[in-house]
């Protein structure tokens, strides 16, 4: 861990994420809590979900495309400095008395916007700051470090948004996204993928992402991995802020207090669960597919129990239950894509997953929240929990899953491996056109 905190650039990283991360979700709690105090309806407070959603599913595919074609590290910047931005229109729709709930939707479209093209972009550019056998580490200690500033930022929020105006925490915000930028600024010599450094030999972006996609539709690993991760966001629906803000004041007679203690004692426990993988880094890496499986049934079990919460402390104590196996999965997962998918893709392969998860749980979000104005709250978790069952059943069948291994193109067919540098070598020929694109739509 010291090791990789030497590392410039990647601790330059780290603390961008810790920075803007705390702003963030200061900003999200009180854009949340305002909505749902204005209409009091989780439907219309699910329209941060869909506001947030339907960006990553639009430019989800371009957002990929451009990462793999330009520096990592501008697109980081850039994409800070827009969110920076943004976030200046926000103060100004909260300057008045009135709040606008349409425009805070728009707003937060924005943002999402940015941040579709800004995930891949963090993502992809790890493997280029650290050494193949720190990757497991060095995802530990991001994701670790993010929950640590989420459940800060929640514990720490939720006293903040009822004592001081929402349009102070958006200020907080704005500063954090430029100091992020700054941080971004200051990494240097950074390997970038060779179809970044000459404009010249790009091919067009449509084909680009019709490449990705035919790369993502033939990978051994990436694919059922993927597919695995859509399904699982389906009950991930249920842990929407709206949903679990309705299951706080409902089911357990609490508020905004209430639900932030909650999401607070989640992030709090990937926190745990974060710091375990970084010290069982071999373990996780030999058997990766067996901790996302295992994360499913776990999740199965815990929701069935959640549901059945008669207090905070219980639903508290459980939300923190649920943070390791969170934390392993997510651990697992980055680091299986990023030693099994070719550099030059890797931007695509994120983006494309972020578009598919991000259409998922926007769906399910909705039909959740048309859900928990109909029906008890309770009976949203019961079902939840079973459909979580279904998904640990189905990563249960996929043999590459099972056998995956987190050592760098060891397990990559060699179909995998030829598809993707062949498309990688496309890229660079493309300019004066002596390689056909292997993709065929």
């Amino acid at each position: 861990m010291t090791r990789l905190l030497s590392n410039r650039n990647y601790c330059l990283l780290w603390l961008a994420q810790i920075i803007s991360g705390m702003g963030d979700v200061l900003y999200n709690i009180g854009v949340m809590v305002t909505i749902f105090a204005r209409t009091g309806s989780a439907l219309q407070t699910a329209g941060v979900l869909v506001a947030t959603s339907v960006p990553t599913v639009v430019f989800g595919p371009l957002a990929g495309a451009l990462v793999d074609r330009y520096p990592r590290q501008y697109v980081l910047v850039l994409m800070d400095i827009v969110r920076a931005a943004l976030v200046g229109v926000l103060l100004l729709l909260l300057w008045g008395d009135a709040v606008n709930v349409w425009g805070l939707y728009l707003v937060v479209a924005g943002l999402a916007t940015a941040t579709t093209f800004y995930l891949p972009a963090r993502q992809a550019i790890i493997p280029a700051l650290v050494s193949p056998a720190e990757l497991v580490q060095a995802n530990s200690l991001l994701i670790g470090t993010s929950q640590a500033t989420l459940a800060a930022g929640f514990l720490v929020g939720s006293l903040l948004v009822v004592s001081l105006p929402l349009r102070l925490l958006v200020v907080v915000d704005l500063l954090t996204f430029i100091a992020a930028a700054c941080l971004i600024m200051l990494m240097r010599h950074i390997a970038s993928h060779p179809s970044a450094q000459e404009p010249s030999a790009r091919i067009p972006l449509r084909q680009s992402v019709r490449d990705g996609v035919g790369y993502l539709r033939h990978h051994g690993v990436a694919r059922p991995l993927v597919v695995m991760e859509v399904l699982e966001h389906i009950p991930h629906g249920i842990w929407s802020s709206p949903i679990l803000l309705v299951f706080a004041e409902r089911a357990l007679q609490g508020g905004a207090s209430a639900w932030s203690c909650i999401v607070a004692a989640y992030f709090g426990g990937q926190l745990i669960g974060a710091l375990i993988t970084a010290y069982a880094a071999r373990a996780v890496a030999r058997r990766p597919g067996w901790l996302i499986i295992g994360a499913a049934a776990v999740f199965a079990v815990l929701t069935l129990v959640f549901a059945l919460s008669p207090a905070l402390l219980f639903a508290a104590t459980l939300a923190l239950l649920f943070g390791p196996p969170a934390a392993l999965r997510d651990v697992a997962q980055n680091a299986l894509l990023q030693t099994t998918v070719v550099e030059g893709m890797l931007g695509r392969v994120y983006a494309l997953r972020s578009m598919l998860l991000g259409l998922t749980v926007m769906a399910a979000g909705l039909g959740f929240a048309w859900l928990a104005d109909t029906i008890p709250i309770r009976a949203i978790y019961l079902i939840g929990g079973a459909l979580y069952g279904m998904t640990a059943l189905y990563a249960l069948t996929s043999r590459a899953l099972r056998y995956s291994t987190i050592q760098a193109e060891t397990h990559l067919t060699d179909a995998d491996k030829a598809f993707g540098h062949s498309l990688e070598k496309a890229e660079d020929n493309a300019s004066i056109g002596t390689v056909e694109s292997p993709v065929r739509t």
